[in-house]
């Protein structure tokens, strides 16, 4: 990266306030919290607020649409990515734009460091809106990992 390009922390780009479920929740009723949220995963958390896992768009068409089950019959726990990747607010973006890249991940949970509660998501689409010198990071490292 050139001395140019400015340094931004993950809270300077992250989407809040996060949009977290219960794993009891139907997936027909998250589908529908996405659409009227405008958001492409939701965070799964306990009830106080601990993270879980993560349901993504692509999730909900793989293990239910894709399989032909009821949205109605299937909830959170059944779907979603347990224990997934995250960060927290103070690290630099650069930093959770090479971890997306090299573990293939399109959305990452953003902790607060202290609590180590969901305080926001970061996405593909925000670092393309914000940062966009980072993109390539994100996608250049996922081409590598799929070449090997």
């Amino acid at each position: 990266m050139s001395a140019s390009v400015p340094k931004y922390l993950v809270r300077d780009v992250m989407r809040t306030p996060t949009v977290n479920i219960l794993p009891t929740k139907s997936v027909s009723e998250i589908a529908r919290l996405m659409i009227d949220r405008d958001v492409g995963s939701v965070l799964v958390v306990n009830e106080e607020g601990n993270l879980l896992g993560i349901i993504t768009k692509t999730d909900i068409v793989r293990e239910v649409v894709a399989k032909g089950l009821s949205p109605l019959n299937i909830n959170a726990s059944q779907i979603m990515t347990k224990n997934p990747y995250y960060a927290f607010e103070d690290v630099p973006l650069e930093e959770a734009a090479s971890l997306m890249g090299s573990k293939g991940v399109g959305h990452l949970p953003i902790l607060d460091s202290r609590t180590l509660k969901p305080i926001g998501m970061l996405s593909k689409r925000d670092i393309l809106k914000l940062a966009p010198y980072y993109i390539d990071l994100v996608y250049q490292l996922k081409a590598e990992k799929i070449g090997k």
